[in-house]
């Protein structure tokens, strides 16, 4: 028989105010385009092509029948 795991007590609770928490959970498209060139530029040319492949939806007639 398993022993019921041990509760750890929370931490102290954020002293950030609503306004700067949602300050730096902005995230813009460019913050996000950024992020994807620099990943691009970083891989190798297999990764960046499934990268691309992601981008490119499957023809119709290899969607199946629902």
């Amino acid at each position: 028989m398993k022993k019921p795991a041990k509760a750890i007590p929370l931490g102290k609770p954020l002293n950030t105010p609503d306004a700067d928490l949602d300050m730096l959970a902005l995230v813009t498209i460019e913050d996000i385009e950024a992020a994807k060139a620099d990943a691009r530029a970083r891989m190798g040319k297999k990764g960046a092509a499934l990268l691309e492949a992601a981008k490119t939806p499957p023809p119709e007639d290899a969607r199946p029948e629902v």
